[in-house]
């Protein structure tokens, strides 16, 4: 009984291990979309008196960085004009595995891991408020 422990409980620590990351990363891009489409929305349809894009931007940049703050995650935001007048954000997350909680960034056992990225885009028209695409 305890051979078969011995070998089992690697497989069953790393199943466990690929099940606890890949639900956490999925809890955290169901809360990163509706973050973001709130703080595009809430920031970006209608600006300020002498507030611009890239204003509205950096907003919205600083309130997801304030809201996913874990060390094992990343946000970026991006602007790009798509058709004459429209503006797409494009909002990314980074996802780097985690040992239960403790961090390994770069390698495991010598295996280079890579984040896992969740992109969310929204496009809008900023000059007239609640025109969304």
């Amino acid at each position: 009984m305890t051979v078969e422990f011995a070998v089992a409980f690697p497989v069953l620590l790393a199943v466990a291990l690929i099940a606890v990351n890949a639900l956490t990363f999925m809890s955290e891009c169901a809360a990163f979309d509706n973050e973001f489409r709130h703080l595009v929305r809430t920031y970006c349809t209608s600006f300020g008196h002498g507030q611009s894009i890239q204003d509205a931007t950096a907003d919205v940049l600083a309130g997801l960085e304030q809201e996913f703050c874990a060390d094992n995650l990343v946000v970026s935001l991006e602007t790009e004009s798509s058709y004459p007048g429209y503006t797409r954000f494009i909002g990314t997350i980074d996802y780097y595995p985690t040992f239960f909680g403790a961090s390994f960034r770069s390698s495991f056992l010598g295996v280079s891991l890579e984040p896992l990225k969740h992109q969310m885009s929204l496009t809008l028209d900023c000059y007239k408020p609640g025109v969304f695409i």
